[in-house]
């Protein structure tokens, strides 16, 4: 069993946020693959299915993003499934809105989620795949920008990275991370 979980908060009142991305890119993954998610399973919402041959759970944790970690630390565990088996899509304020960039292991970089699996897992060495979304440079506290909506102007550039990302998941899923870093890490959106 793979796993794919994307990162958010839950809640009507996050839905359209930069910090969400992680659930939109699930969503799509979802709907192309025709995977309900909508089953309750530890503290998150998901869907089960086969993505490129392999059975695949989608996963949308609901214990907001500081506590993503107990999420991937008990589905693993239930599975009796590695690290290896697992991809993390979330949001990256480092890197600029239309880029993603996949990585089969690293630092949580100062994301509150990728430091909550990594802590819980006790290890780094699972895949994720970070999207773009910052517009500007930013300094100090960034709760608030991560915890608002794009701006109409930036939504074809999100659009269009979400659908990377998408794709990125997929062939992830099909063909392993080597070959998903080497397909997806250079591609980027052009900015209009």
């Amino acid at each position: 069993m793979k796993f794919i979980i994307g990162l958010g908060n839950p809640g009507l009142a996050y839905r359209s946020t930069k910090h969400n991305v992680g659930f939109a890119v699930v969503q799509r993954i979802a709907k192309q693959c025709g995977i309900k998610v909508r089953r309750k399973l530890h503290h998150s919402i998901v869907g089960e299915g086969r993505i490129a041959g392999a059975d695949t759970m989608l996963v949308l944790p609901q214990t907001y993003m500081n506590l993503s970690g107990k999420v991937a630390e008990e589905l693993l565990r239930e599975h009796d499934c590695s690290p290896a088996d697992l991809l993390v899509i979330c949001d990256d304020i480092n890197l600029k809105l239309g880029r993603i960039r996949l990585r089969s292991r690293g630092s949580a970089g100062g994301h509150k989620g990728l430091r909550s699996i990594i802590g819980a897992l006790g290890r780094d060495d699972f895949a994720r795949l970070r999207v773009g979304i910052a517009i500007d440079v930013h300094r100090g506290d960034i709760t608030n920008y991560v915890l608002t909506p794009f701006k109409r102007r930036d939504l074809k550039n999100v659009s269009h990275a979400l659908e990377m990302a998408k794709d990125g998941a997929i062939m992830w899923a099909e063909k392993g991370i080597d070959e998903a870093m080497a397909g997806f890490n250079a591609k980027k959106v052009a900015t209009s």
